[in-house]
């Protein structure tokens, strides 16, 4: 085997690793996660208003065009509370944020993976919150 198919493979793996490494933080405080002590400091009384708020662009990955099998069609946001799947992110109206525990944003392959429901559906990602 010759050099070249090392190097690819040297360099496949470091850009991988510089886009795990490059993601948000899954951490309290991080861009991907927002705990219960910020969402109360917004002032916010509904889980939308706290996400537009604090984490704005959760929302703004709202609307990707997708093509399959020759048919257009509209990426959306899921939510999922408690692990149930509630809808779209207009779903996040209904929530007051007087019971929420956090709230975590998942990106569509992420989502795919570790919610239920979703399987091969196409969507721009999920927004997981967990309340009391």
């Amino acid at each position: 085997m010759g050099r070249f198919p090392v190097t690819l493979c040297a360099a496949f793996v470091l850009a991988v690793s510089a886009c795990a490494s490059s993601g948000t933080k899954s951490s309290a405080g991080g861009s991907d996660f927002i705990p219960a002590e910020e969402i109360a400091s917004s002032g916010a009384t509904n889980a939308y208003e706290a996400v537009t708020r604090l984490r704005p662009t959760w929302l703004r990955m709202h609307g990707r065009a997708s093509i399959a099998n020759g048919n257009a069609y509209e990426q959306v946001i899921m939510v999922y509370l408690d692990g149930h799947r509630l809808g779209d992110v207009v779903s996040l109206r209904m929530l007051s944020t007087n019971n929420l525990v956090s709230m975590q944003w998942l990106d569509a392959a992420r989502a795919a993976t570790v919610l239920p429901g979703i399987g091969s559906e196409a969507i721009a990602g999920a927004i997981v919150i967990k309340s009391k």
